[in-house]
């Protein structure tokens, strides 16, 4: 083993490897950074250590005495330093009998965290010579028989990684994490193989560049704290906040890859005090992140796709307040935050809150003082696992937090049995009670129609309804006549009542509801209204069973009732759109948009999608497409429960407002986890015949920026993107980076990481994730050996290269689906596509020019073939003497032949003969056949079957080999370069076709004028010539030569044939005007002259122009048409049998485009966006934070309900700021000390700026009456608005201020 790993079994307990023994540092001379308490990752075990006596102590946790269940000798450290730290851990079981666990105890020097993390010395080893330094070491002890069984020369903040993880059975992984990296160890169960790994394969993880720096800089109990609380679970949180921006970063320490991002912006009015170091808890389900970065203010995040679900600020009247723990309870339905508050005298109080998540109960967020002082520091604090939450006294006592009387007490809330409650004995269908249960008069109703009511106040101003299926609370006004609905359940199934009891505007029912699957399965469910209900759950719920009721109701007196309380519950749901956290909350626990489509609620969900909040894009829906409960996927999407409620309704608005929603949040907020369920359901859209809804969302910018630090891209790629002319594609994921040694650090200086420069191109992510990957991709070595497979796929591509593994399109990638669906050039255009096939197009080119070096292989064999077997009339073409070049040269031949064949029947098969409506298509079936048949005639010719003519052979030959060498430029119409060259051609040809049409004409009348003039006329000059010689004027001196022509020959008079004279007057373009000058006569003067006018001055320079013209824009087309084109192979070769694949298709594509390609996409949909504006007036944009919130139920006089007429919109309006302030939204705590209270309030973040905001504006107007001598009147609404634009570009500037002076911090060095 190498010297930085070192593990051996020991039968001795105390002594490390060498049998020293070791002692500890006093107590005086060791920091207070040791981490003293530790829970198991299965939440059973609990685990204390204590440095004075070196000894472990273990605790049941299911045991009502919390008392040590035994008692462990630690390893001693003779060390004496004051800079030592301890961390412990301990394991789940790791044997079958659930007896024994390992203990980690880790020691390290705390000056490591403040050594130079960016230095490192020649063989990369840099936590070699921190060791050097500074002492550091880690224990491994098995609980069984106490030995220390594994010990390691790094230390660090330890924990063992919960082993119930699928790709973590039958193993045991602890991590080590300090300042020089993160270590990963892992240890096989079995007895009989236990070892830890070995050096070489200990993974070994850097940490990311902006922990590293705060580490750094930060003091080092601040930065032994971060370490702490970097480690959740079996994640490594990483946060970071620049310029008001956010951002998350959750790894996996079991794969080190980037699971989640998260991001949000936070606004200049929010209060940015920091009082401690930043938090994090996650759900036992990991579905929730709860986050507080150190200021008054806890995030919830959405673990699936990264979206903020609600930030919830906090506000008090006095002193300061600091959240010091937060934790997850009650199967995660709750959250319990700790708060400590420094009052005026310096007095600190801890205040525990509970808040139940998913409830719209009023008192939501309750809190109380707790009396005693618990130990809430890096030493001990809050202890969370599986739901259990453990603290330790200041005795060091350890106690179950939830199990405090105080805490319990706000824990649940108070319960039928601690309030005066009745009983209801139901005896009779038709019964109406009091709130004392006596019976009123029984109101005249039919005998068939089940109903009780029940009034749960004395004023009898509030009342309950149960009738067979549907559960309702009404309210009523003052005089009795208006009521509002309160709160609604339904079922499908008729209910039976098995248990009443009511209280003071509070009941409790128990009912037994038939199951629908099957009718003897009968199903209990308890409402305990308000408690423990979620009002806007079962509102969207009852719209659907509400209309599907509507259906089956006969008669109008009944329909209007349905239609009544429809509008009601409608009416119920809008009252929630403005509770934002409470809405957001219950969209990803239930699903209510699942119901509000399926009810064909068209208007309440443009509603929701298109609400206003704080002039941004509505986002209090969040989309899932994975179960609460585990990662089971949901069978049916909201975006699907849109498709097929098409069938029903036949209108595509809801789909469009929830594609709309998707891509404009996924834009505005620069978050991809917008897009999380729209991938999916690319395939059902073109299923449904809807591609015009594809079409219209790659239409959408889809432009988000990527966060590029997890992503570690290298020098080279940043300079091919920073070059490239419309996008180049990354093949990179995010993940921790790993540690290099050996060799590679050399390659780290040869060819060192590149730093974020102004310069560089910014990378942008495809916003759909598993774009390119296969539905249910078929398991080939399911039944056969690998072996087997891999040659039954070799011979199967050796012969028949189309062969298709998908050929079910239900089981095609989305990708794929787009690129066969999609005929046009528009799409192409869109920076998504052009960034997925630049990704795919690497592996797609190789198995192209596989297809290219089959063909020359195919016309090299040809020719060598043809050349073997020519007679002497066709020897210049090749001779070929040898027999052993000729077999290999037939074996190639016949190979390729049939290869190339066996493909155009392949595509033949699947395309039909549409296919050869392509010129390419055409020579590519030509340059196949024609050698083909040129070999025939050649074999035929040598066994003397046939006799071949030279000429008209030579004609066949030279028109073969024309064609082979168009088809080998045209084969290279895929590749970049010459493919731009062979689309502008095109290009040029089509658009000039026309004109050259008509040019032809006049072509065709020339000559066939020139025909009728010339064809036997007299008119022909027959010129003669004389030879003198001058050097001797008796020789040759008078000869003359005399020309024999004949006029009807064409090779004399080109125009004595139609076609010859066509041809003559078609090369005066070209300036050949032979034998004009022989024809004595002013007719064939004033013809050609006409003819020069015509051809040569006007459609010569028209043609010349028109090129020019379709020059430019095939030019601007031509990258576009290049990437069409690609997209066919691409589609042809991710569909096909491959044995490895070099590029992952899962997870997400990263690109760095051309600025000037992003920046003409959003133009182009800035000018959409304006267009739809103009033409769409319907759609309303009205909604706003002011003008749609709702009235406190307590009210009565302000709420005027005529919702008979479906006017109750009216109702939830109104015109003050304030009015967004709801009971629900803000929960008020009151904390009594000396007789004096103290108002706590936690507020959602979109409520608390705008109300920041209107008291800034009211201030504003205040100062400005005060400072009037006359009465100024009020502010204006345009003063308002020019001075909050002044505002935003202030703070515009402010941040990019900011960045140039980021940017004059490291200076790009010109070398």
């Amino acid at each position: 083993m190498s010297k930085e790993y070192h593990s051996s079994s020991h039968k001795e307990n105390g002594k490390d490897s060498s049998g020293k023994s070791i002692t500890n540092p006093t107590e005086k001379e060791s920091l207070d950074f040791s981490s003293f308490l530790a829970i198991s990752p299965d939440g059973e075990k609990i685990v204390t250590f204590s440095p004075e006596t070196h000894e472990f102590k273990l605790y049941n946790i299911d045991v009502g005495d919390k008392s040590p269940s035994e008692s462990i000798s630690a390893p001693n450290s003779k060390v004496n330093n004051e800079h030592l730290c301890w961390s412990i851990a301990i394991s789940n079981c790791v044997d079958d009998d659930k007896n024994e666990r390992f203990v980690a105890l880790s020691c390290f020097d705390t000056r490591v965290l403040k050594s130079d993390n960016k230095s490192t010395n020649q063989n990369g080893r840099k936590d070699i010579e921190l060791g050097n330094k500074y002492f550091s070491k880690t224990w491994v002890i098995s609980t069984k028989n106490v030995n220390i069984i594994y010990t390691s020369s790094i230390g660090g903040v330890i924990r063992f990684l919960d082993s119930d993880d699928s790709s973590l059975k039958n193993k045991t992984v602890i991590i080590i994490v300090h300042a020089s990296g993160i270590y990963k160890e892992t240890m096989n169960n079995n007895i009989k193989q236990r070892f830890f790994s070995q050096s070489s394969n200990i993974k070994k993880f850097e940490l990311p560049k902006q922990l590293s720096t705060r580490l750094s800089n930060d003091d080092l109990q601040n930065s032994l704290e971060i370490l702490h609380k970097s480690i959740i679970k079996n994640h490594f949180m990483v946060h970071s906040f620049e310029n008001r921006k956010q951002v998350i970063e959750m790894y996996s320490l079991i794969t080190g890859d980037l699971e989640m991002l998260f991001k949000r912006h936070e606004s200049s009015v929010a209060p940015d005090i920091i009082r401690g170091s930043p938090i994090s808890a996650i759900s036992q389900n990991e579905k929730i992140l709860a986050f507080c970065r150190g200021t008054t203010s806890i995030t919830l995040y959405f673990m699936e796709n990264g979206l903020e679900i609600v930030t919830k600020q906090l506000e008090g009247q006095r002193g300061s307040y600091k959240i010091v723990a937060i934790n997850f309870i009650d199967d995660d339905s709750k959250l319990l935050i700790v708060l400590e508050e420094k009052d005026q005298g310096s007095k600190h109080h801890q205040i525990f809150i509970i808040w139940d998540l998913f409830t719209t109960f009023k008192n939501s967020i309750r809190q109380i003082v707790y009396s005693e002082t618990l130990k809430i520091d890096i030493n001990y604090g809050l202890i969370n696992s599986s739901g259990k939450t453990f603290a330790v006294k200041d005795n060091g006592d350890i106690f179950s937090v939830l199990d405090l009387k105080n805490v319990a007490s706000i824990r649940n809330p108070t319960t039928p049995s601690e309030k005066k409650m009745t009983k209801i004995d139901i005896t009779k269908d038709h019964e109406i009670y009091n709130i004392d249960g006596e019976r009123c008069d029984t109101p005249k109703l039919d005998e068939n129609y089940f109903r009780v009511s029940v009034y749960l106040d004395y004023a009898k101003r509030t009342q309950l309804i149960i009738s067979q299926n549907i559960i309702q609370v009404w309210k009523y006004r003052r005089d009795r006549r208006d009521r509002v609905l309160e709160y609604i359940w339904a079922r499908n199934k008729v209910i039976d009542i098995l248990e009443l009891i009511i209280g003071e505007r509070e009941f409790v029912l128990k009912v037994e509801i038939t199951s629908i699957e099957c009718s003897a399965t009968q199903k209990s469910a308890m409402i305990h209204w308000p408690n423990n209900t979620n009002v806007l759950k079962e509102a969207c719920r009852a719209l659907y069973i509400l209309r599907e009721k509507k259906k089956n109701v006969k008669g109008h007196e009944d329909v209007n009732k349905i239609k009544y309380l429809i509008e009601c519950t409608q009416a119920l749901v809008r009252k929630y759109v403005t509770k934002y956290g409470i809405f957001r909350l219950t969209s990803i626990r239930y699903s209510i948009m699942k119901y509000l489509i399926k009810g064909y609620q068209e208007s309440l969900i443009k509603h929701i999608l298109n609400k206003k909040i704080n002039r941004k894009n509505s986002n209090i829906y969040i989309p899932r497409l994975y179960k609460w409960k585990d990662d089971t996927e949901i069978s049916t999407s909201d975006l699907q429960h849109a498709i097929l409620c098409i069938h029903k309704r036949g209108s595509t608005a809801v789909l469009k407002y929830l594609i709309d929603y998707y891509a404009d949040n996924a834009k505005e907020y620069n978050n991809h986890g917008w897009m999380c369920t729209v991938s999916k359901e690319i395939p059902s859209l073109y299923d449904e015949n809807l591609g015009e809804l594809v079409y219209h969302l790659f239409k959408k910018p889809g432009i988000i920026e990527a966060y590029t630090p997890p992503l570690h891209i290298d020098s080279y790629d940043q300079a091919k993107g920073n070059n490239a002319a419309m996008i180049y594609s990354l093949v990179v994921k995010p993940r921790l980076e790993l540690k290099s040694y050996n060799t590679l650090w050399l390659l780290k200086i040869l060819f060192p990481r590149t730093e974020t420069s102004n310069n560089n191109r910014k990378v942008f992510i495809v916003p759909f994730k598993d774009f390119t990957v296969c539905k249910n991709p078929k398991d080939h070595n399911k039944n056969y050996p690998q072996y087997f497979w891999i040659l039954s796929t070799l011979f199967q591509k050796s012969l028949w290269r189309n062969r298709k593994a998908i050929e079910n399109t239900k089981k095609m990638s989305p990708f794929i689906r787009v690129i066969r669906e999609e005929k046009g050039y528009e799409i192409y255009q869109s920076p998504i596509i052009m960034a997925v096939l630049d990704f795919k197009w690497p592996a797609a080119r190789r198995y192209y020019i596989q297809y290219i070096i089959i063909y020359i292989s195919y016309v090299i064999s040809f020719i060598l073939t043809v050349g073997a077997h020519s007679s002497t009339r066709i020897d210049y073409l090749f001779k070929v003497e040898s027999k052993t070049i000729l077999k290999i040269s037939l074996f190639v031949y016949f190979y390729t032949g049939w290869y190339l064949i066996a493909t155009e029947i392949v595509q033949l098969m699947r395309e039909g003969p549409r296919r050869y409506i392509s010129i390419y298509n055409n020579f590519d079936l030509a340059s196949v056949l024609l050698p083909l048949a040129c070999n025939i005639l050649v074999t035929l010719d040598y066994h003397e079957n046939i006799i071949l003519q030279n000429s008209a052979f030579n004609a066949v030959l030279a028109t073969t080999a024309l064609v082979t060498w168009l088809e080998l430029l045209l084969l290279s119409r895929y590749l970049e370069v010459p493919g731009r060259f062979i689309d502008i051609i095109k290009s040029i040809l089509i658009t000039v076709l026309p004109f050259l049409g008509v040019m032809f004409i006049v072509v065709l009348a020339f000559g066939h004028a020139m025909f009728i003039l010339l064809n036997f006329s007299d008119n022909f000059q027959i010129p003669t010539y004389k030879i003198k010689d001058t050097s001797n004027l008796n020789l040759y001196s008078n000869i003359t030569i005399y020309q024999n022509v004949d006029k009807s020959s064409r090779l004399d008079n080109y125009y004595s044939h139609f076609v010859s004279s066509v041809e003559a007057v078609f090369f005066w373009t070209n300036g050949r005007w032979n034998q004009l000058d022989q024809w004595n006569s002013y007719t064939v003067d004033v013809m050609s002259i006409l003819g020069s006018i015509i051809l040569v001055l006007i459609f010569q320079n028209m043609l010349i122009a028109f090129m020019n013209d379709a020059f430019d824009k095939a030019n601007k087309k031509s990258r576009i048409a290049v990437y069409r084109r690609r997209a066919k192979i691409i589609a042809e070769y991710e569909a096909t049998k491959k044995l490895f694949s070099s590029r992952s298709g899962s997870g997400y594509i990263y690109y760095i485009p051309d600025p000037d390609l992003i920046d003409t996409w959003l133009k182009k949909d800035e000018k959409q966006i304006s267009r739809h504006m103009g033409e769409s007036e319907e759609f309303d944009y009205s909604y706003d934070d002011n003008s749609d919130d709702d009235n406190d139920d307590d009210n009565d006089d302000n709420y005027n309900d005529n919702q008979g007429n479906s006017s109750y919109l009216k109702e939830y309006r109104h015109e003050g700021p304030s009015s967004t302030m709801d009971s629900d939204s803000i929960e008020p705590i009151t904390i009594e000390y000396n007789g004096t209270i103290n108002k706590i309030s936690f507020i959602d973040e979109e409520i608390f700026l705008a109300s920041r905001k209107s008291n800034c504006k009211l201030s504003k107007n205040v100062s400005y009456n005060k400072s009037s001598n006359g009465d100024p009147g009020p502010t204006t609404n345009a003063d308002d608005k020019s001075m909050q634009e002044r505002l935003d570009r202030l703070e515009q500037n402010v941040e990019t201020i900011l960045k140039i002076l980021n940017s004059l911090k490291n200076p790009k060095e010109d070398i």
